[in-house]
């Protein structure tokens, strides 16, 4: 069990209680907590002993194990029991290291110098470090799955390479003004499902594969991943989009405005407008077109998780409250 910093949120399980999930009479919160405890436990056990075993503990702390949950949920809904639950405390485990490193990385490129209420791991530890930190992370990552079906490692491998591709079409698109035609569009929508709900997809996917689920029922979760993720990304863009530096989530909205209105709006944002001043003064719902998206999101993760091919159970019923939970962390 870990103990002091390394505890979320005061939480800790008893050492009494078996690894197993706690019943959910108080629902996704009470699902949640206990997961989080398991998950915190494994990333203890993954790094004690490690070379900077401080540092690996630095940036990998306070965060919300979003991914890491709904790895567990996954397995869960796909009918995985006790018998695996620790296989898949496992890969939860390596799915936040690999995560908490893209972070790191993250910070440096978008020279941000605050990360989960603290400063970033650049800011206290050096770039050199947080570059070199972050790779061992993500090896210590991979090497916590090696004992894995290596369908599940392959799975892990490709949602990693489609993450990595979509911070490359991030970082491109800020080299030169985003296209404000549909294909600045398709363009925000590909960068999206690459760097962020290739992340939600693959812990989708890998709790499945884990319990052992069909094909057919593996893909549902990936789809079910992609979805809560666009919604999770729209959230978190729309409260960005305010301080006029995101350039394609600022293309997708103006994408949806006639061609005239559309000309005149950019031209007083490029002259340096606040985009959200602007949009506001034109008519534009700003709001209204995000949710907009976000609810169709989460409406079409919501029918997945009422597939027949998820097995009815209490834990279908959870399924079908987290796109909602993930958008509320997202603008918590």
């Amino acid at each position: 069990m870990l103990k002091g910093k390394f505890t979320i949120n005061g939480m800790r399980r008893n050492k009494s209680q078996p690894l197993k999930l706690l019943t959910m009479e108080r629902g996704l919160d009470s699902f949640f907590a206990s997961a989080r405890c398991d998950i915190e436990a494994e990333l203890g056990k993954i790094i004690k002993g490690q070379d900077g075993k401080e540092r690996l503990s630095y940036f990998i702390e306070g965060g919300k194990r979003l991914r890491p949950l709904l790895c567990i949920l996954a397995y869960r809904a796909s009918g995985g029991g006790e018998d695996g639950y620790r296989g898949a405390v496992e890969l939860a485990a390596s799915i936040e290291l690999q995560h908490s490193a893209s972070l790191v990385h993250d910070d440096i490129i978008d020279r941000d110098t605050k990360r989960r209420d603290a400063s970033s791991y650049y800011i206290s530890y050096g770039i050199e470090d947080a570059i070199l930190m972050g790779h061992r992370a993500i090896v210590l990552g991979f090497k916590n799955a090696l004992r894995h079906d290596p369908k599940i490692v392959r799975t892990l491998f490709d949602t990693w390479d489609d993450s990595l591709r979509g911070e490359m079409m991030d970082i491109e698109s800020r080299k030169g003004r985003a296209r404000q035609d549909g294909a600045g569009r398709r363009r925000y929508f590909d960068m999206i499902l690459k760097k962020t709900a290739s992340l939600f997809a693959g812990a989708a996917a890998i709790g499945s594969q884990e319990a052992g689920a069909p094909a057919r029922l593996q893909r549902i979760f990936w789809e079910f991943g992609e979805c809560v993720g666009v919604a999770y990304q729209l959230a978190d863009d729309y409260q960005d989009i305010d301080k006029g530096t995101d350039v394609l989530p600022l293309a997708w909205v103006l994408g949806q405005i006639d061609g005239g209105k559309r000309a005149s709006i950019a031209t007083r944002i490029r002259s340096g407008e606040l985009p959200s001043r602007v949009l506001s003064e034109t008519g534009v719902d700003l709001r209204g077109t995000f949710l907009k998206e976000i609810r169709r999101m989460q409406e079409r993760a919501k029918r997945l998780a009422g597939s027949s091919m998820v097995p009815n159970s209490a834990f279908k019923s959870l399924l079908r409250k987290y796109p909602e939970y993930l958008v509320v962390n997202s603008l918590g």
